[in-house]
Formats: structure tokens, C-alpha cells, sequence
């Protein structure tokens, strides 16, 4: 097993058994506690703390829902004609690049996202309405009877 966080698969502990210090060490006892040897926790925190395996980052932040945010308001713009989401575009963006290297603002920012969306239609359906509303009532009112010229 080569790379980071793992020992090659011969690999053997050159001082397991050996005197240091004036003191015995590999994995034997040393002031009352374990030293050394395999699974050996120098912190004292006990199993499942630590590094995580090869290739795993320590503490990994889904940024789905930035991505879903953004996709959305996109959607809403193109096909929907929704140009009121475009600062949902800007701010799901943003929220995307920084999902690695800044969490705490990255989820502000999807919040933010998502707001615009929802207010952007909000409006456009008051304004749809509202073009209903008026071109109902800017319809020449026929007469009924029949007359004419």
C-alpha cells in the first residue's frame, strides 16, 4: 500500500524491541501507558479519531444543494424567461466555487440562492397576473344586439 497514510504491505517497525532512552520501546508499556506498536493513539482520544483512510479527505461538505440551487435558477432563466433569477445564478455560483474552501459561507449563499429563486417567481407570477388583470379589462366591450353599422 503506497502514498499517504498507510504502511508497504513488508513493512516492519525498525525499533520494535529495541532500548531508547534508557527505556524499552515497541509497543511495550512506558510510565504506565501503551507506546508505540500498531494502533497506537499518541493523543489519547481513543478509536475512530484521527485521519481517515488514504485518498479520503478529513471532513468532506456536500455541496449539492448549491449545485441544484444553480442548475434551477438557470432553468428558470432560459426557459422560463425568469430574468429576475439571474442574481440566483451569480450567488449559486459563487456558492459552488467555495463549498471546498469556505462551508460556512457557501451554505449562506445557497440559502441566498434559493431565495432569489422563490421571490423570482413570486413576482413573475404577480406580473403575469397582473398583465392578465389588464389586458381583460382593455378589451372593447361588444354590443350583444346585433347592430351594427
Amino acid at each position: 500500500m503506497s502514498g499517504y497514510g498507510g504502511q508497504p504491505p513488508s513493512w516492519e517497525d525498525p525499533y520494535a524491541g529495541q532500548q531508547y532512552g534508557g527505556q524499552h520501546y515497541g509497543g511495550q508499556q512506558y510510565g504506565g501507558q501503551q507506546h508505540g506498536g500498531p494502533g497506537y493513539d499518541p493523543y489519547g482520544y481513543g478509536p475512530g479519531y484521527g485521519y481517515g483512510p488514504p485518498g479520503v479527505p478529513y471532513a468532506t461538505r456536500s455541496n449539492g444543494s448549491a449545485i441544484a440551487a444553480l442548475v434551477c435558477c438557470c432553468v428558470a432563466v432560459v426557459l422560463c424567461c425568469n430574468v429576475l433569477a439571474i442574481p440566483g445564478i451569480i450567488t449559486g455560483a459563487i456558492a459552488v466555487g467555495r463549498a471546498s474552501t469556505d462551508p460556512e459561507s457557501s451554505r449562506r449563499l445557497t440559502i441566498w440562492s434559493w431565495s432569489i429563486l422563490a421571490v423570482s417567481f413570486v413576482i413573475a407570477i404577480i406580473l403575469f397576473v397582473v398583465f392578465v388583470l389588464i389586458g381583460a379589462a382593455s378589451e372593447p366591450d361588444y354590443d350583444s344586439t346585433g347592430g351594427g353599422i
